[in-house]
């Protein structure tokens, strides 16, 4: 009897324990509701982060690419105008021709010409005059236009063994060549067009090194036009509709080359969004290689063969909009004074690039 009454107050005990502590058997309704509010506030955050840090990134990538394109930009050019008059073994500088040079013509005689002037610039084009726009296409009004000449210092292509092989000459490329001339008395230049017959390049190319007997170094001509381009990627030609809707402004460089068999102009995409580009010259009034007194943004046609340095100011802006995004500085580029953006396109983001360069060779002969 004893027995059964403590199993008895044993099984009364857990009962009471179970009404006291009883386990939770599944979730009411407002529980339910509860857990589902946080769980899509806590979603929403995530979702919120995610987004954020994308557009982050994305305005990172842009800005990235804004400046790598504005460096390349501004290397570039800086690094083709110290080699500008660059001519070989020609110690003095070349006569100066009497009017500005046509930037657009193939004609050798033209070209050789030219070499008196190293660079040649255009200052803020409204339009392009008629010997411009032969070759350039689609130029953003209001912004400089440059010419760089020099020679290609690189003559591996027509050499062998260290020596000029005139059977290695491309046709239609346009050369130079300095040496002496036939008398071995003056050191002089030939500027011609490349032949594919070595037996007419030899009776073209007649310059002979200072022994007289090997030929003078051979070395391509070298043209640049530097501009800025109303867009990228033309359609038929023209920047209406281009770059998908769109254009983007673009630096481009005319290039002079060779296409089957003839002296060509060719327009080389360089880098994008650039917007604007301006330039400053430093003139040398006393010959002594060094500029005086403040830069000028147009030299006269008497000037541009005592132009020694160059500054550039080179605007880029990112190739696509921000939104929530309005530029609100201004922009100094020089003697041209300040720019703001338009009104239109002040959504993009912008980085000013200002490079000083030195043209290296005419100051140098100056100098001696």
């Amino acid at each position: 009897m004893q027995i059964q009454a403590f199993t008895h107050d044993s099984q009364l005990a857990r009962k009471a324990a179970m009404r006291t502590g009883r386990r939770q058997d599944g979730l009411t309704l407002i529980e339910f509701m509860v857990s589902i509010v946080i769980g899509m506030l806590m979603i929403a955050a995530l979702a919120t982060l995610i987004a954020s840090q994308s557009s982050t990134r994305g305005e990172i990538d842009k800005s990235g690419k804004m400046i790598e394109n504005g460096r390349y930009a501004a290397q570039t050019m800086a690094s083709d105008i110290q080699m500008a008059g660059y001519f070989g073994e020609l110690s003095t500088q070349p006569t100066a021709p009497a009017s500005l040079p046509d930037p657009c013509s193939l004609v050798t005689a033209d070209l050789d010409a030219a070499m008196g002037v190293a660079v040649q610039g255009y200052d803020a084009l409204a339009t392009l005059p008629a010997t411009l726009a032969v070759c350039v296409k689609n130029q953003k009004p209001g912004t400089d236009v440059l010419v760089v000449r020099r020679a290609e210092p690189d003559m591996s292509a027509v050499q062998t063994a260290g020596a000029i092989d005139l059977s290695k000459v491309v046709e239609g490329q346009v050369y130079l060549q300095t040496g002496m001339d036939s008398l071995g008395t003056t050191l002089t230049d030939v500027v011609a067009v490349g032949s594919s017959s070595a037996s007419t390049n030899a009776t073209t190319f007649v310059l002979k090194k200072k022994d007289k007997v090997a030929a003078a170094n051979l070395r391509k001509m070298v043209v640049h036009i530097y501009y800025i381009s109303k867009c990228s990627v033309e359609v038929s030609g023209s920047c209406t509709n281009a770059d998908g809707g769109t254009p983007i402004p673009t630096l481009k460089r005319v290039d002079l080359g060779v296409a089957s068999g003839t002296p060509v102009l060719t327009a080389t995409t360089l880098a994008e969004g650039i917007e604007n580009l301006q330039i400053d010259y430093g003139i040398d009034s006393d010959g002594d290689g060094a500029p005086n007194g403040s830069d000028i943004a147009a030299p006269t046609t008497a000037q541009w063969p005592d132009v020694v340095t160059l500054k550039v100011y080179l605007l880029a802006r990112s190739t696509d909009l921000t939104v929530g995004f309005a530029d609100a500085k201004t922009y100094a580029m020089g003697v041209a004074g300040s720019i703001s953006p338009a009104a239109t396109e002040l959504a993009y983001k912008r980085h000013l690039f200002v490079q000083s360069v030195r043209l290296v060779n005419p100051s140098s002969r100056r100098a001696l």
